[in-house]
């Protein structure tokens, strides 16, 4: 057998070889798809806005919302498509299609983590508000550093949990009882 058949073999090496074609692939289709439908981008980014503005209104009258622009007393966010959580979510896709396991589980997979990764960027977004209304002088740090890092445990985090939850406690239960 060849090298190469070796490491194709070797189911890490294959998840990350496929991981890696699946998010190059992603990353080249990304701006073709939205430049064709750039509506469903601003879409986005529009329901991100408001679900920020009804979150606040819910607990101050001090929230207003003009387009994509988030004002919460004195201080305003813009919501852009990086702000849609859409790149945490190319992520995440590659790394479920790319994981060895049936299409249904892998259906269940993004059913589950897509929800919950645009739940938590919302969350981000919220928390990221309030610390400029109230402690501007760590917003910086919170949205390039602490956010960025945070983002990056929450895909790995809801794909492990995929894997733990549905791939691998299915196949546990298939096992023959000794």
């Amino acid at each position: 057998m060849s090298w190469l058949g070796r490491i194709w073999n070797n189911s890490a090496y294959r998840f990350v070889i496929v991981f890696a074609l699946l998010l190059g692939a992603e990353v080249l289709l990304y701006p073709m798809i939205t430049k064709r439908w750039f509506f469903l981008v601003e879409g986005a980014t529009r329901a991100t806005a408001w679900l920020e503005w009804a979150a606040l209104s819910l607990f101050s009258d001090k929230a207003t919302l003009d387009g994509n622009l988030v004002h919460f007393g004195h201080f305003a966010v813009r919501i852009i498509e990086e702000c849609t959580g859409i790149f945490e979510v190319i992520i995440f896709v590659a790394a479920v299609l790319a994981f060895p396991t049936t299409w249904q589980k892998r259906a269940i997979g993004l059913g589950m983590g897509i929800p919950l990764l645009y739940l938590f960027n919302v969350v981000r977004i919220l928390v990221l508000i309030l610390v400029g209304r109230y402690q501007p002088q760590f917003f910086e740090f919170m949205h390039i550093y602490f956010w960025q890092a945070t983002l990056i445990l929450m895909i790995t985090s809801v794909w492990l949990l995929w894997i733990f939850k549905v791939v691998r406690d299915d196949e546990e239960g298939l096992a023959p009882q000794s």
